[in-house]
This record gives structure tokens, C-alpha cells and sequence, in this order.
């Protein structure tokens, strides 16, 4: 059921089409109980747009011929054996608006509906849905046919796979359920709209809706009015948004987690759910999440455009998130600092208040770790305990750190599943790095696992070589491992028994404190921070993209407000990694998001008879690179949330 879902809400938003009068606009059809929604204006406008990005030009080249074949192949073999449907001669139907959300009316089973304007187009349509459910009568789907309100409703059943073999998805510890799951898929015309439900339910609420009953709207919700106006009024008036989505975050990863559990076995232990826990902390606040997108019609290639809206005042750790106006407006730095290299793949400027976020995540790290009072327990040991460190950590670490947050990636070659380094820097306040050095001292010099090591005028903190992993139980642990135990805790439900970065490294240089995930990244920061600020200039700042990037960003911001972060792109260097463990087929084992879900969609279930996806079909990434370009992102803190813009050009 979910699966059928989410590839409604993948593979139809991507045929959407402009609204023509002939069907209220989809924001009207959808009810108020919508927690996702994604809609395309023009179809024609958006091929053209499309087709001039990088993106469209690299699907266009001959290059790429042999592997779109065989996403092509893999897809639809995917989904005709998993969901029962086929896309050839689908794109062709829609005339007007076509739009796709996610429905969670309490005391119902969740579910995707998808709305298609299909004005001027319903003899085609008829046909061919006629096609498609001759061609999978062949595969076993059975047809049947009721009346509705003067309208038919075709269902369509899908015969439950052969053999379904339970397998892990990542390392979330989830398996898909051994028992065969029939699905169903429900669809329908109401006058010259095309409706298709994996919901019976929904499907007939959509009916009743266009026929004229009555009931509250996406479009009368007070979220989705205030972050479709928000981002609409940022838009040039010549221009109008191609795409619009909305996502009320909470509720729908609730929505997803409850179809989620239809078919997973009960593999991980009970407790709360990320999205209930954070509703606990505050973080219901955020009412809604959404923007628009515009491609090829401003100075960049595209433009997206999003805005959080939050209730205030902000409880519990959602407090962690309220920013002072002396940070939000104190003429943040977003000048690169003289030790930044120019060969990073993205660098990320935040402008932050370190001891507001410090003494709001509490509550947070213990709901996490499903233990009250951990948090506390652990800083009061750090403090106390008279064979630990006896460190305030708030009085000798927070205390020092400024508003500047820095955060740093570059990929190494060759190109590996750890190849990825990572590096945060914290400013800190003027004078206090010997503080800083001070309590590091005190904070790793009796931990038996951590060892200095002195490179150069500066010493570096790092875990010792084949060292034993600290025991979150004992009486005064690691600071470093309570993190990592509380994120393993967070994302997979392990034990935290290896950490994420094995050889990672900390150190205190150049007015900052840097935490690095390897030592030889680290070193080419400290390489740098004893150059004097006023004689030289960061690499970074040296280069043409950046400076492009950079200028873009500067005219882009609200001028009454400054900036909480900034984030630099290159997209061919963040895109290398994976396009190559692509090719090598190692992309499915990744930890990331993006492993995950090729993993998901693409890496068959035992004994389905269909092939793993063929990465070494992709061409090599030195010879399209030149279609991947640079970007940026911005954020400022307004009054009713936090307003976010984004853009891509080529290179």
C-alpha cells in the first residue's frame, strides 16, 4: 500500500500540467486534511524550462542514451511488478492542472490521491486506460467496475508477488513482511477530471468534493496560505512558478510511518516516534512547510523558494530555534575566513546562538534516548564526577563560542564509501582560545581512549589507534560517544558500540574550535590559520564560482533582514561520489539518504527475477561533469518562520 503510494506521489507529480478553467484549481479539490501536496503548472512551459537546465541538456546527450535505457528498463520493471503500472503514452493525457498529496483524515487509513485535468483530452484518456488494463489483465490484474454518484469507479487488483523475501532496507533494521500483499488501485472521471486513489475512501471524497459538497480546503488552511504567499510575493511579476508544494512535515511522516507499519515486521523495539517526539518538544510549532519553484526565467537557472511558518512562542527545544535579533540582524560574516581551502565541494555559513541551543536541547537528547533526565545526568558527571574531567561544559566550552558556525565538505579521490571529509569550525568569541585550549585539556587529558598529538605549533585531539569504545553506562563517558550513541539512537535504534568517525579530531586554532572527521583534513585547516587575516585572503574567496555564487546571494536576501546561514555548492563535486560508487555498484550500500533510496526503488527483493540496476551504464562523470554547476542557499529568520531561497546555475 505505501509503495503504491509513494510511486503515485514520485513518478505523477512528474506530469503535471497548467490550470485552464476547465477544473477548480487543485488547492480547492484537495481537502484540509492534506499533509503533502506537489503540483506542476504548465507541462508545456515546464519541458521547455527543463530542457534548457543542465539537468535537461545532460538527459539529452547522446551519452547518456544507454543508461536512461536502462533506468528506463529497471523502472518499469520495477514498478509493473511491485505497483501494476506502466507510464508509456501517460504523459500525453493531462490538459490542465494535475496535482498529487498525501490524505490523513483521523480514524482513516491514510492515502495518495492524485487530480488530473484532462479537458479536451478524455477520448484519450479513455483509451488509453483501456490499453493499460488490457496489458495487465496479462499479468493477472483483474478489473472490476461500480457505479458512484452517477460516475463508474474502476478498481483494479494486483496479484500478490510469487515470493517476497524478507531483506533489510539500509541499516534501518526494517524487513519487508513475508506475507503476499494484494493491491488494489481505485480510479475514475468526474466530468473532465481524472481521480486515482490507492484509498477507495479518498477517491470517493474527491467525487463528492468536485461534485459540490462542502468542507474546508487546502486552499482555506492558514499554513498553506501564508507560505504560498510568502514565497509568491518574493517572485518577479512577470514570472509565474512552475511548480508549488506544500508539507505539513509532522503529520506526514506520521501519515508515512503508519503505511510504513502495514507491512514491516516487528524487528525494532516499541517507543515513540521521531515525529511524536518532536511534537512533544515544541516542534509542532512548525505548522507548515511550503514553496515554489521557477525554472529559466531569471538571471539564474532556477529558483526555489520556501518558507516555514511557525506558531510563537516556542516551547520546550523548539526554543532552540527562536533567534535573538542581535544574531538574525547583527550584519552577519559571511566573508570565508583566511583558512578555508578553495577545493571544497560546500561550505555552509551559519550565524547562531550557541547558548540558546545549548540550553534547549535537554529535554530533546533525553526523549531521544528515551531516559529522563540523561542530559543532565551526563553534564552534572562531566562536572562532579571525581575521576572525570570536572568541566562545566557550559561555563568552559559553550561560554566561549561566537555566533559563527562553519561547516565544511570535500571528496577525496579515489572515490570511496568513507571518502567524504568533513569538518565543523565554531567561532569563538575574541581572546577566549586559550580558554578554549584550557578546556580541552581538562576535557580529554585523563580520557583513556583520547591522545594528543602535536602537529606543528598546534595540538590535536584524537581517539587513540585501536582503542577500545567507551561504554555509554559508566560513570563519566565520553563526551564525543554520548553524541554519537544519541544519534545512533535517533536514526537506526544500534548500540553505538562503533563510532560514525573513527578518526576524527579536534583542535583550537586561528580564533576557532575545529572538529574534524579525519586528522588530515584538519591539518590543511591549521596549515592556513596562522596566516595573518589582514595580509591574506581564504582560497575560497579566490575563486571565479565562488565569487559568482556569492554576488548572486548578497542581491537575494530581504534587505531589512540579514541572513542565519548561507550555504556554497558545486554540484559536480558533490554529485562525483556517488555518480562514481554508482558505476561501481556501491551506491545501494550507502548510508546516505540517497543510498537508501536507490536502494529502495531499484535493488530488487530476493527472488523477484529482476536485475539490479546497471550503474556501469552511466558514462564516466569526467566526460558530463561540465553539465553539473554551482548553487546557493540562504536563510532569514522573519517574524511568522524562517523564509529560504535557493538557486542552480551552469557552470
Amino acid at each position: 500500500m505505501f509503495r503504491f503510494g509513494l510511486t503515485l506521489f514520485i513518478v505523477f507529480s512528474l506530469f503535471v500540467s497548467s490550470l485552464n478553467g476547465a477544473a477548480p484549481p487543485a488547492d480547492k479539490i484537495f481537502p484540509d486534511a492534506t499533509k503533502g501536496f506537489v503540483s506542476i503548472q504548465n507541462l508545456q512551459h515546464f519541458i521547455e524550462q527543463w530542457e534548457q537546465t543542465s539537468w535537461g541538456k545532460l538527459l539529452n546527450d547522446p551519452l547518456m542514451s544507454v543508461f536512461q535505457k536502462e533506468v528506463q528498463k529497471r523502472l518499469t520493471e520495477r514498478m509493473e511488478q511491485t505497483f501494476g503500472i506502466r507510464l508509456d503514452g501517460f504523459t500525453s493525457l493531462p490538459s490542465g492542472e494535475t496535482a498529487v498529496g498525501m490524505i490523513a483524515i483521523p480514524q482513516q487509513v491514510p492515502g495518495y490521491v492524485l487530480t488530473m485535468d484532462v479537458s479536451g483530452q478524455r477520448t484519450e484518456a479513455d483509451n488509453y486506460l483501456a490499453d493499460l488494463t488490457q496489458k495487465l489483465a496479462v499479468v493477472g490484474v483483474t478489473r472490476a467496475v461500480e457505479p458512484y454518484n452517477g460516475h463508474t469507479i474502476t478498481s483494479l487488483t494486483f496479484p500478490a508477488p510469487k515470493v517476497q523475501t524478507p531483506r533489510p532496507l539500509g541499516n534501518t533494521r526494517i524487513e519487508i513482511a513475508v506475507e503476499p500483499i494484494e493491491r488494489k488501485a481505485y480510479y475514475m472521471f468526474v466530468h473532465d477530471v481524472f481521480l486515482a486513489s490507492d484509498q477507495l475512501a479518498l477517491l470517493k471524497l474527491f467525487a463528492d468534493r468536485l461534485a459540490g459538497s462542502s468542507g474546508r480546503s487546502l486552499s482555506d488552511v492558514e499554513a498553506y496560505q501564508v507560505t504560498m504567499r510568502r514565497c509568491i510575493a518574493d517572485v518577479p511579476n512577470q514570472i509565474q512558478p512552475v511548480v508549488r508544494w506544500y508539507v505539513e512535515p509532522l503529520d506526514y511522516g506520521e501519515s508515512v510511518r503508519t503505511l510504513l507499519r502495514g507491512p514491516v515486521v516487528q524487528n525494532r523495539r516499541e517507543k515513540p516516534s521521531i515525529f511524536s517526539i518532536l511534537k512533544q518538544q515544541g516542534f509542532d510549532a512548525v505548522q507548515g512547510i511550503g514553496g515554489v519553484i521557477t525554472m529559466q526565467t531569471e538571471e539564474q537557472a532556477s529558483v526555489s523558494r520556501t518558507f516555514i511558518y511557525t506558531k510563537k512562542p516556542y516551547r520546550s527545544a523548539m526554543r532552540m530555534l527562536a533567534f535573538s535579533e542581535e544574531v538574525t540582524q547583527g550584519g552577519a560574516n559571511y566573508v570565508p575566513p583566511v583558512w578555508i581551502p578553495g577545493d571544497l565541494a560546500r561550505t555552509s555559513m551559519f550565524n547562531v546562538d550557541a547558548m540558546t541551543i545549548f540550553d534547549n536541547i535537554g529535554s530533546l537528547a533525553d526523549a531521544f534516548l528515551d531516559e529522563e533526565g540523561v542530559w543532565n545526568d551526563i553534564l552534572v558527571g562531566l562536572r562532579t564526577d571525581p575521576y572525570g574531567p570536572r568541566i562545566n561544559i557550559r561555563d568552559e566550552i559553550i561560554a566561549h563560542l561566537g555566533s559563527r558556525l562553519l561547516g565544511l565538505t570535500r571528496h577525496t579521490n579515489p572515490i570511496t564509501p568513507g571518502g567524504s571529509s568533513l569538518l565543523v569550525a565554531a567561532e569563538l568569541k575574541p581572546g577566549r582560545e586559550p580558554a578554549m585550549l584550557s578546556a580541552m585539556e581538562k576535557l580529554f587529558g585523563n580520557d583513556p581512549e583520547m591522545q594528543a598529538t602535536q602537529y606543528k605549533s598546534h595540538k590535536i585531539w584524537h581517539r587513540k589507534p585501536g582503542g577500545a569504545q567507551s561504554n555509554i553506562n559508566h560513570s563519566t563517558p565520553n563526551w564525543v560517544d554520548f553524541v554519537l550513541v544519541s544519534q545512533r539512537s535517533i536514526l537506526d535504534d544500534g548500540d553505538g558500540s562503533e563510532p560514525f568517525f573513527p578518526n576524527g579530531a579536534v583542535a583550537a586554532a586561528g580564533g576557532y574550535l575545529f572538529v574534524a572527521s579525519d586528522a588530515a583534513f584538519l591539518k590543511t585547516i591549521l596549515d592556513r590559520t596562522d596566516t595573518p587575516a589582514e595580509s591574506a585572503v581564504s582560497a575560497l574567496s579566490q575563486q571565479g564560482d565562488y565569487r559568482e555564487v556569492h554576488q548572486i546571494l548578497s542581491g537575494m536576501a530581504p534587505s531589512h533582514r540579514a541572513p542565519f546561514f548561507q550555504v556554497f555548492g558545486r554540484a559536480h563535486e558533490t554529485i562525483r561520489p556517488k555518480s562514481e560508487r554508482f558505476r561501481k555498484g556501491e551506491l545501494a550500500q550507502s548510508e546516505s539518504l540517497t543510498g537508501k533510496l536507490v536502494s529502495a526503488v531499484f535493488v530488487p527483493d530476493a527472488g523477484s527475477g529482476t536485475d539490479r540496476l546497471d550503474g556501469s551504464a552511466l558514462p564516466e562523470f569526467e566526460k558530463i561533469q561540465h553539465y553539473f554547476g554551482k548553487g546557493g542557499i540562504l536563510g532569514v529568520a522573519e517574524p511568522e518562520g524562517y523564509f529560504i531561497k535557493g538557486f542552480t546555475v551552469g557552470r
